[in-house]
């Protein structure tokens, strides 16, 4: 199981690296096109739509490093009024729940692929799958880190 979770610590520190190189271009594309609309008085017809993908990419990429550390929306009021064995219990049936939408949305993004092999985006002519791909990476990075948690939570006694 360690070697397990080193594995997946290691593809997350890659894909957090990744993550910062994406926002680093989407701020650079979003600069030039600031530039070239009121500088140059042109617009780039490209600009908004690679800002959108690497936007996408980095929110989907992003997910399993929030699943890690923790940071999916919760209420606190509900953790603050359990006990301690309610919370464990919560915690897996919380884990449970992100489980299942996790798996869904990987799963869902097969069908995305097939239909991308047959289109192209609008101003940058990218193969949609390629694309469709990131989600799919995304929600299985997810799917992983919360089969992690989950199994780490499950292990954990109840305090």
């Amino acid at each position: 199981m360690r070697k397990i979770v080193v594995f997946v610590e290691k593809i997350q520190t890659a894909v957090n690296a990744f993550i910062g190189l994406v926002l680093a271009a989407m701020m650079c594309v979003i600069l030039l096109q600031t530039f070239t609309r009121y500088v140059v008085f042109y617009s780039l017809p490209w600009s908004e739509e690679l800002s959108r993908y690497l936007f996408v990419a980095m929110v989907c990429l992003g997910i399993n490093i929030g699943v890690t550390k923790k940071l999916m929306i919760r209420i606190d009021l509900i953790d603050s009024v359990l006990s301690d064995g309610a919370k464990h219990v919560f915690e897996i049936g919380r884990l449970v729940i992100e489980l299942f939408v996790s798996v869904m949305f990987f799963v869902s993004t097969f069908d995305l692929i097939k239909i991308g092999k047959f289109q192209t985006s609008a101003a940058m002519r990218i193969p949609m799958h390629i694309l469709y791909g990131v989600l799919t990476v995304g929600f299985g990075l997810a799917a992983v880190a919360v089969i992690l948690r989950l199994v780490q939570t499950i292990k954990r006694p109840a305090v």
